[in-house]
């Protein structure tokens, strides 16, 4: 907003932002750019290279043609690329080589011919103090040229002959040539029927039948002209990979549930079309991940995410993620950044899918980025909430939430299936008041509030919904407050709470709250974990608990790394079993001898114990087996089942073996060693039990 009512101007860009830069990418935009490059080139009346009467605005190659370059990648790209959201030609391009989206090289190239062109651009109008962009004729072309520094008009025409020719040439890389009108899938049966056998379909007529029905006007993704255009240029491609993969019909039937659910999927077509290296990706998601191809039948724009420059690595840390999702939000209010931290924690967790899929990641650094990943929309959505619910009740002074997180969560190893296991907490005196407009007391308050923010965090938006938020392990479970004082907190775990609630506490982290906070709620689960245990209740409360799960959570499949007997539920009861017996092997308090045997990550936790002398090393590879199996099934063999051959050879892969015939023989033996040390440590054989409980 440059006059008038800058207010109202400025409201009005910040209005049409979202239509501006799009979330969803729109490769559309370099079609509808070239359509009218042409337009404008076939309406030039001038010459086509510098001469006179060469227009260096609209000219081949000319200032225009730069500016173009520079919009239609900002327009591509900008939605998702907050950094590209700049004014001006060099601006752009710069940005767009920071980001990636260009080559360094292009962006110079074109910096410097439109940063001369516009130099020149005001030598001509200088001369006649007139605004044109046609270069004169005769002496008047000499008489720039030497307003310029050059010795006659002549050398300036060379000069724009090959800036010109430079700058068309990048330009045209991107816009390409004219096509010809592409050809429909909609042929005769019979022509479709004979190319779907010739790749290997084993019942071509059927499947012809079933592709053609697609198009019909059936499928509102697939019915306005510009959807049947698009689909027509896609899909021999697309059908081609699919039928290349290891389940076709699988990848079929999946694709149809994507564009059954959708109203729109343009440009999703126009994506996989500019972007066929995306075709496997996408076939590898229907035909081997069943979570993948359900979230792309939600949300098929999250192809989108796997062209980003660094769509395959890890995401960065909780701070970085969270200002990915601030960057996200489309509007400054707390509905549009919590549509922002959906569409981030969506993209994220689809990518690293894609990564674990194609053996990118080991699932072990998979788990921990989901973990950062909620982590950071837990943060982000607590503040939120706490700024939302402020405005009407204030806040309480010398008073905060704290969120304790556990299970998986707390160990920084979630899973695509994962939930959030968390605990709500305060500090400050639980009777002091808010000093907002309606003010409310400490418990009522932080209750309310902690309610505000798994509604932040569960509660489907626009964007869908985001976790499954579990609080069954605050003091009292169901029955109790949603939020307690961590003094309250406190009292419980220390005089009324059951062995297993102080299981779970080995695996808490404290994930929400400030430093000091942090400190002294970390202070109250070490007095807590370190406390003395009557050391034969403990054990035999540790075996009930597992005799009990195991009578109600049977294994889901052969492959249930988590709940099979030798799994990774025993080793977690090792661990935590002996955490809490806390003495080293020679007696001495284990958290002064390996304080990292409380680490809530089980691998630290394990060797901690090890250094401790209370286990041995046999038990490193079995739990980073169980863990990779455990990361990897989530997605590959969902309850612990079989899969289908493509997806045991990724999984395989995934947890380092050459085939799945080896993952099952390693499996087995891990389940082996698990049951030796809980032998060696409880004194059951939880194999034999196994067996007999089956039998039964």
């Amino acid at each position: 907003a440059a006059a008038g009512d800058i207010a109202a101007g400025e409201n009005f860009l910040t209005a049409i932002r979202p239509f501006v830069w799009r979330a969803q990418l729109d490769f559309g935009a370099v079609e509808e750019i070239r359509a009218l490059t042409l337009r404008i080139r076939e309406s030039y009346e001038g010459p086509a290279d510098p001469s006179p009467g060469f227009d260096i605005k609209r000219g081949r190659g000319g200032i225009r043609e730069i500016e173009f370059y520079a919009q239609t990648h900002q327009l591509v790209h900008g939605g998702r690329d907050t950094s590209l959201r700049v004014r001006g030609t060099r601006a752009a391009l710069d940005a767009l080589a920071a980001a990636g989206w260009i080559s360094t090289e292009n962006a110079v190239t074109l910096g410097d011919s439109y940063d001369r062109l516009r130099m020149i651009e005001h030598r001509l109008q200088m001369v006649h103090d007139r605004q044109t962009h046609a270069l004169p004729e005769g002496a008047a072309l000499d008489n720039v040229a030497r307003l310029d520094g050059l010795a006659d008009g002549a050398a300036l025409v060379a000069e724009l002959t090959e800036i010109t020719a430079r700058s068309a040439r990048i330009y045209e890389e991107l816009i390409g040539a004219p096509e010809a009108a592409p050809v429909a899938v909609a042929m005769p049966t019979s022509a479709l029927t004979h190319q779907l056998g010739t790749w290997g379909f084993a019942e071509p007529d059927v499947v012809a039948e079933r592709i053609e029905s697609w198009r019909d006007g059936r499928h509102a993704a697939i019915r306005s002209p510009q959807a049947v255009e698009a689909w027509d240029r896609l899909a021999p491609a697309l059908i081609q990979a699919i039928a290349h993969s290891d389940d076709p019909m699988r990848a079929i039937t999946r694709w149809e549930r994507i564009i059954e659910n959708v109203p729109s999927a343009i440009t999703t077509f126009r994506l996989l079309d500019a972007r066929p290296d995306l075709l496997n990706r996408l076939v590898a998601a229907l035909t081997l991940a069943p979570a993948l191809s359900d979230e792309l039948a939600r949300k098929p724009e999250l192809l989108d995410t796997l062209i980003d420059r660094n769509a395959l690595d890890l995401p960065g840390d909780i701070a970085a993620i969270m200002a990915r999702m601030r960057g996200a939000a489309i509007r400054d209010d707390y509905e549009a950044l919590l549509d922002a931290i959906r569409v981030v924690t969506g993209e994220i967790r689809f990518a690293l899918g894609i990564q674990l899929i194609e053996g990118l990641a080991d699932p072990i650094d998979i788990a921990r980025a989901l973990s950062r990943t909620a982590e950071a929309a837990l943060n982000l959505a607590a503040e939120a909430a706490a700024q939302e619910f402020a405005i009407n009740h204030g806040r309480i002074a010398g008073s905060e939430l704290l969120i304790l997180g556990l299970g998986r969560l707390g160990g920084g190893a979630l899973t695509h299936a994962s939930d959030l296991d968390i605990v709500y907490l305060f500090t400050g005196d639980f009777a002091a008041q808010s000093d907002g407009p309606r003010p409310l007391g400490a418990t009522r308050y932080y209750n309310r509030l902690a309610s505000r923010v798994s509604a932040a965090l569960s509660v489907p938006t626009a964007q869908g919904a985001l976790y499954e938020v579990d609080t069954r392990l605050r003091p009292q479970g169901n029955q109790g407050p949603l939020a307690v004082s961590c003094e309250a907190f406190g009292k419980y775990q220390r005089e009324a709470a059951w062995t297993w609630e102080h299981m779970a506490l080995t695996r808490a982290r404290v994930l929400h709250g400030s430093p000091d906070a942090r400190a002294a709620l970390e202070a109250v689960l070490a007095e807590v974990l370190h406390a003395p245990r009557d050391k034969s209740a403990l054990r035999d409360a540790v075996l009930e608990m597992r005799a009990e799960m195991a009578k109600h959570k049977q294994p889901g499949g052969p492959l249930d790394a988590k709940l099979a007997r030798g799994g990774l539920v025993d080793i977690e009861f090792v661990i935590h079993y002996l955490q809490l017996k806390g003495e080293a092997a020679d007696g001495a308090p284990l958290a002064e001898v390996a304080p990292q045997a409380f680490d809530p990550d089980l691998a630290t936790a394990l060797a901690g114990l090890i250094s401790a002398g209370l286990l041995s090393d046999t038990l490193i590879e079995p739990l980073a087996l169980l863990r990779r199996m455990l990361i990897a099934g989530r997605l590959l063999a969902p309850g612990g089942r079989v899969p289908p051959p493509s997806g045991a050879r990724v999984l395989a892969r995934a947890c380092g073996f050459d085939s799945y015939d080896a993952l099952v023989q390693a499996f087995a033996a891990a389940r082996n060693v698990v049951a030796g040390v809980w032998k060696q440590i409880l004194g059951t054989d939880i194999l034999d039990s196994e067996q007999q409980e089956h039998t039964r």
